[in-house]
């Protein structure tokens, strides 16, 4: 089953076939303001919408598709979001995240599409990690927002600032977290491959002012969450990397990098103690060394009604984005009608009550599959072994943080996701998979 175009085409046909892409690129960047912010312009989304459309009708009867790994989840995926949208009984709530997830799915298709070769992978990975890094530019206006820790309220340079023009493309602290969770570790994966010459010096140099401008972002989120996705991620990432290490000296420094951060892990519980992490979850404090914990209750209240919708319209959801408003029409919540729950703080919970538990199914196989593929790569080509692992560390940073909040489906962030799926797809084309070129 094959759903990307692919290059083995005679020379002729392949000139043709490659200037359709180079096309389909420029499309998709005209396109992408629109359908990250519809409310710009609805005559100028619904003609990225069709001008899309057209790319792709004319790709289906002009080039002889390549399977990705993704094609048979991507069919499903795609029904369920169907039914997701057509389900919904607020369409002003579902629209931009209906936009934003095509054009997630148009990112992850280019992607798969264009890099067709190894620097292409290069430059498709370099530009999730840019795409990340302009996010995190323009969503520190949102930092002001929720002095959950006075001190990096004050530490903020940004604090005071505004971006004229840009309040649309604008993310919650908490989404920039994850958003910072799901890139940050491609970053320090990249950091700790083996140096391959002198040549890579600036680009170390590069990677690790990358790196440090993330994490000073992450921390000023004030996201707890965030802080505990990106631990969980660099945790994971050195795991993965001693795992897929031949034996060597470099293998046995990762193995004690995750020696190091259990015993602190556990030291840390231990010296909390067992007791006090249970009163914290019962009884979450006003003050701590971290800030008010008391949003964790709202958490608390917010996913048993979650549950509660999930039963209730267990095969098409609520409606992709619809919760926040579904939730006070049907459900006795404690909150003001007016207060923007904005979704169920948990990933899980969000896409079943989005596009159904088949959604659901289908999201998971998404993950299942994009391990499968980032492991296979790891494990037979050394070049693409750093970015391989550091995307299956994002995607899993970004989802222990989403264990209490979410990067939501179409969410304007959430084009980094697909992007990364892309980069896998990418990856796995024999003619990038161990090739020399």
């Amino acid at each position: 089953m094959n759903l990307v175009p692919g290059l083995t085409q005679p020379p002729t046909e392949e000139r043709r076939s490659n200037r359709l892409i180079a096309l389909e690129g420029v499309v998709l960047v005209l396109a992408a303001p629109f359908l990250l912010a519809p409310e710009l312009s609805a005559v100028a989304t619904a003609a990225a919408l069709l001008a899309l459309a057209a790319m792709w009708l004319a790709a289906l009867f002009s080039r002889r598709p390549v399977s990705t790994p993704f094609d048979a989840v991507m069919i499903v995926w795609g029904i369920t979001l169907g039914v997701g949208i057509l389900a919904t009984a607020d369409p002003a709530e579902t629209l931009p995240k209906a936009t934003g997830l095509i054009l997630g799915l148009a990112v992850w298709r280019f992607v798969a599409l264009a890099a067709h070769s190894r620097r292409r992978v290069g430059w498709a990975v370099a530009a999730m990690v840019a795409i990340g890094l302009g996010f995190s530019l323009v969503g520190v206006i949102g930092l002001q927002e929720i002095p959950k820790i006075p001190i990096l309220v004050q530490l903020n340079p940004f604090r005071a600032q505004s971006l004229p023009g840009l309040a649309g493309f604008t993310v919650h602290p908490n989404q920039l977290a994850g958003l910072i969770c799901l890139f940050l570790p491609v970053i320090i994966s990249l950091l700790l491959a083996p140096r391959a010459g002198r040549s890579s010096s600036w680009l170390r140099l590069g990677l690790g002012l990358a790196a440090l401008w993330a994490i000073a972002i992450l921390i000023l989120t004030q996201s707890r969450g965030g802080w505990v996705g990106a631990v969980a991620g660099l945790f994971i990432l050195l795991i993965l990397w001693a795992v897929v290490l031949p034996p060597s000296t470099y293998r046995a420094a990762m193995w004690a990098g995750v020696g190091i951060m259990a015993v602190v892990g556990l030291g840390a519980v231990l010296w909390i103690g067992p007791a006090e992490l249970r009163d914290l979850w019962l009884n979450p404090p006003s003050e701590t060394a971290v800030g008010s914990l008391v949003t964790l209750n709202y958490r608390k209240e917010i996913w048993p009604w979650a549950v509660r919708a999930v039963a209730d319209f267990p095969y098409t959801g609520v409606g992709l984005g619809a919760f926040r408003q579904v939730v006070f029409r049907l459900y006795p919540l404690p909150f003001t009608p007016g207060q923007d729950i904005a979704h169920a703080h948990n990933i899980f919970l969000q896409t079943a009550l989005d596009v159904g538990l088949p959604g659901l199914v289908a999201y998971g196989a998404l993950l299942m599959v994009a391990a499968v593929a980032g492991w296979r790569v790891a494990r037979r080509d050394v070049g693409l072994r750093a970015a391989a692992l550091g995307v299956l560390a994002g995607l899993a940073a970004v989802h222990v943080f989403g264990l209490a909040d979410a990067l939501a489906l179409g969410s304007k962030p959430g084009i980094v996701f697909w992007l990364a799926l892309g980069v896998l797809a990418a990856m796995n084309r024999e003619e990038v998979l161990g090739s020399r070129g």
